[in-house]
């Protein structure tokens, strides 16, 4: 079986083509995400499907939350378009194949559960950083969504007055890494990339080492929050910022820093990464189709 798996972001859409062991046969060029209409989406995905002859079902992760079983978006994420949607229908008519969709850090998550880090792990929290912060929590083995299916939807806790700050109150607005590239490269008057930007830390330039420390600041309280919320074996951080070693590194020292200097001691296990970075998206969406698939047998 030949699967074309999709990672949907706010920015941009990551395409790949697996087998149904979750063997990556081909990385295939990511498109900018359409930030309009469901439709506009539905049609780019289309497009990357009728260049291959050989698919047989589409895999997607995306943000939002969403029900794994029936593909119903609740609320869309980073992309609201979505929301009210029932992606599973439309793309099924248009791509005339089988589809399954999940969100995008549960799917992260059922990766890592599958082939990464988190094999043999009860109790995990997953942290995915992309124009938001996605959130999985996996108890007793499995994905745990909630009542109402928002369980891990950490982007949108509010951590200052939503009266003062409005959208910026919320976890997601703070700790996006699009958002805080931008911000940087206003403060040093040119634009810069993400990478650009952890090398001007590693160079210690003032203002993107100023800037990265009150990210880094923000962020690390929130991650001992999670852990006293959810006390778990393991908390990996996944998304392509993952990747960079500065980003990891700092956070992870910071982090450490910060329960050394509590008068209590607090039992962890250092941050960690997920085991596929950015790529745990897609791997995740697989184990979503081929676990639907089953399902429906």
């Amino acid at each position: 079986m030949k699967l074309l798996a999709v990672d949907v972001g706010g920015t941009y859409t990551k395409y790949a083509r697996y087998d149904s062991e979750g063997e990556k046969l081909r990385e295939l060029p990511k498109q900018l995400t359409p930030q309009s209409t469901t439709s506009d989406l539905i049609s780019q995905i289309v497009g990357v499907q009728n260049t291959y002859q050989d698919i047989e079902g589409i895999a997607i992760s995306m943000p939002g939350t969403l029900d794994n079983r029936t593909g119903y978006i609740y609320q869309g994420g980073a992309l609201q378009y979505n929301s009210g949607k029932n992606i599973v229908e439309l793309l099924t008519q248009a791509a005339h194949c089988q589809v399954a969709v999940e969100n995008d850090a549960r799917c992260a998550a059922m990766a890592e559960m599958w082939k990464g880090n988190l094999i043999g792990i009860n109790n995990a929290l997953v942290l995915v950083l992309g124009t938001g912060l996605g959130g999985a929590i996996v108890q007793n083995g499995e994905i745990y969504r909630g009542t109402h299916l928002y369980a891990g939807e950490l982007s949108i806790l509010m951590t200052k007055s939503i009266t003062e700050y409005g959208l910026q109150a919320v976890l997601g607005a703070q700790v996006g890494i699009p958002a805080f590239v931008n911000e940087v490269g206003e403060k040093l008057g040119r634009k810069i990339t993400g990478p650009q930007l952890f090398e001007l830390v590693k160079e210690r330039n003032a203002i993107a080492t100023e800037a990265f420390q009150q990210y880094i600041d923000n962020f690390v309280p929130q991650l001992f929050n999670f852990q006293i919320m959810y006390d778990p074996q393991k908390i990996l951080i996944g998304g392509g910022v993952s990747n960079n070693p500065v980003f990891v590194n700092q956070l992870r020292q910071s982090l450490e820093e910060f329960y050394d200097r509590l008068p209590i001691h607090i039992a962890h296990d250092p941050l960690g990464v997920c085991k596929f970075g950015s790529e745990a998206n897609l791997l995740g969406a697989v184990k979503n189709y081929l676990d639907r698939e089953r399902a429906s047998e």
